[in-house]
């Protein structure tokens, strides 16, 4: 049992390797983020990411990180693996202290 289990991690970290999404699909998928703001501010935070902004395509082996970032704040934020990618933009609030 203990052998399958091992030769289906493998197997899934192959099908990862060659399946992760290229800088060409992670960029795509980062702009139509940016290309939707829901409020002003996020409309003038995306001009200004398009204009200026700095990109970092990571490749992990298994997954792929996309980052647009402006004035080294992220604005975007994507991972990407087995051909998907998911976008988010980077939340306004300050993330919460546990106490």
């Amino acid at each position: 049992m203990m052998r399958l289990v091992l030769l289906l991690l493998v197997v899934a970290g192959v099908a990862a390797f060659f399946t992760r999404p290229d800088e060409r699909k992670m960029r795509e998928a980062a702009d139509a983020v940016l290309s939707d703001p829901q409020n002003l501010s996020q409309g003038i935070e995306s001009i200004g990411a398009s204009i200026a902004g700095n990109r970092d395509f990571s490749n992990y082996y298994l997954v792929s990180r996309y980052v647009v970032s402006l004035d080294n704040t992220p604005v975007v934020t994507c991972w990407g693996a087995f051909t998907q990618v998911q976008c988010s933009r980077a939340s306004d609030e300050p993330a919460a202290e546990a106490t």
